[in-house]
């Protein structure tokens, strides 16, 4: 059934690397990415073990949407140091786990998967029971322990099942006796940068033929062509660099007329009567209905329904109905996978600023966070200098100055938002330093954000 698959993936077995001295595992790997963050002047130190911080990447699906998210400690920890250690590997697993097991990740993510990447030497991990949900799958990563411990893995794998745990599988070099394993697994993901395309192809029509019929993910894409192969050989699921790379990228078209926004967000601004701004927006219908739809989403949380933009100005007042009109500027038309991983980035940025207002050293004005984070990607979305588009809008100057790049404090929410985005944790810890936020805040308002955008984009297609 597997012989196609194992003729890839079993024919040359890999040759173990000598592994580093057990004592040496966990300073290893805190000189690849340090769980403790020295504490600024006048802060007391913590002395317990600090979290890590955590970065994501997107999934697509073949409808290119967003249908997941991969969740790991960063782009330094997928050194081949970890693949040569089992031990190293451990504390590396343990070290992600346990930052991602209070957070309830799977309730946050609707009904998006949550990606995390473990060693075989990790399934006997006593955090696991934690992720045992609808959303999670563990993504295990084979090395020397499957080739040299069959019967372990098994056990491990059967204890998974008993813990309700799903799991898959990253392949990224020909490895023996996988066929059996491949067989239980609700995800197959295949490192395109390790196979030609023949290849990949009838990798991923035998395991779709195979007898447990896994979805086949087709990661670390590099290219908009790269992606156009794997969709063409009937891969599932596709992440990479190519999903934010933009090459070739051009403007989506928008039905909203972002003049129109643009000139009523000034009037706000400029203290314009409400029914003067009614009457504005009155003459353009498919911006009311869009505006009416945003504002009676859930991600808004009102109790009753708004019926009319007058009874919208009244109730909720003239910063939160800027910021729904402004989410108006980034409602496509048909887009492609970038511009929907675009629209879904510059929401997320803006929840996340948003609900970082008022902790550690971040200024208490949520609306002017959220307003930085949602016009910090505006040029990217409408292919315009970010000064050329900051000229058309009236904005508060500390909004402009953080948007500019001066140095303050709302700048310093701003360089978190987009750390989170950039998969190292060095950036991320630096950026939250300035902040004086530790890594537990900034995942778990990460999470909450992912949540609230999905929620709103959805709100958006209804």
């Amino acid at each position: 059934m597997f012989k196609t698959i194992l003729r890839w993936l079993g024919l040359v077995p890999p040759v173990p690397a000598a592994a580093p001295a057990a004592e040496d595992a966990s300073e290893q790997l805190d000189a690849l990415a340090p769980l403790q963050v020295a504490p600024r002047a006048g802060v007391a130190a913590n002395t317990s073990r600090a979290a890590s911080f955590v970065c994501r990447e997107e999934l697509l699906d073949r409808s290119e949407q967003i249908a997941g998210y991969e969740f790991a400690l960063g782009r330094k920890l997928q050194s081949p140091m970890l693949e040569k250690s089992a031990k190293l590997r451990q504390v590396h697993d343990e070290a992600l786990l346990r930052n991602l097991s209070p957070l309830a990740v799977s309730s946050l993510l609707g009904d998006r998967f949550a990606f995390i990447r473990l060693s075989s030497a990790s399934l006997g991990s006593l955090l696991l029971p934690a992720f045992a949900n609808r959303n999670v799958i563990i993504m295990i990563t084979p090395a020397t322990a499957v080739e040299g411990d069959l019967a372990g893995v098994r056990t491990a794998l059967r204890r998974l099942q008993d813990l309700g745990v799903k799991h898959g599988w990253s392949l990224d070099r020909p490895l023996p006796g996988m066929g059996e394993f491949l067989e239980q697994a609700a995800l197959v993901e295949i490192d395109t940068t390790a196979f030609d395309g023949i290849q990949l192809k009838k990798m991923c029509v035998d395991l779709h033929a195979s007898k447990g019929k896994p979805r086949v993910i087709a990661g670390r894409i590099q290219t908009a062509d790269d992606f156009s192969l794997c969709y063409q050989s009937g891969f599932d699921y596709f992440m990479g660099p190519f999903v934010c790379s933009r090459e070739n990228w051009h403007p989506p078209k928008s039905e909203v007329n972002r003049l129109l926004v643009f000139e009523v967000l000034n009037m706000i601004r400029s203290g314009a009567d409400f029914g003067v701004i009614a009457d504005r927006l009155r003459n353009d219908p498919i911006l009311t209905y869009k505006l009416l739809r945003y504002i009676n989403s859930p991600g808004i949380g009102m109790l009753r329904r708004i019926d009319k933009i007058p009874q919208a100005l009244l109730i909720l007042g003239r910063d939160q109905f800027s910021r729904w009109l402004s989410l108006l500027l980034f409602d496509l038309n048909q887009p492609g996978y970038i511009g929907r991983v675009l629209n879904e980035n510059a929401l997320t940025r803006a929840r996340f600023m948003e609900r970082l207002a008022g902790r550690g050293r971040l200024p208490q004005e949520a609306d002017k966070l959220f307003m930085i984070g949602l016009f910090s990607l505006l040029d990217v979305m409408m292919k315009q200098p970010l000064t050329a588009i900051l000229q058309q809008i009236s904005l508060p100057d500390d909004v402009v100055s953080a948007l500019q790049g001066e140095p303050g404090a709302m700048r310093d929410a701003l360089a978190l938002a987009m750390a989170v985005e950039s998969k190292a944790p060095e950036e991320i810890a630096a950026a939250a330093l300035l902040c004086a936020l530790d890594a537990q805040q900034v995942t778990a308002v990460m999470l909450e954000a992912l949540d609230w955008a999905q929620t709103v984009v959805g709100a958006g297609k209804s």
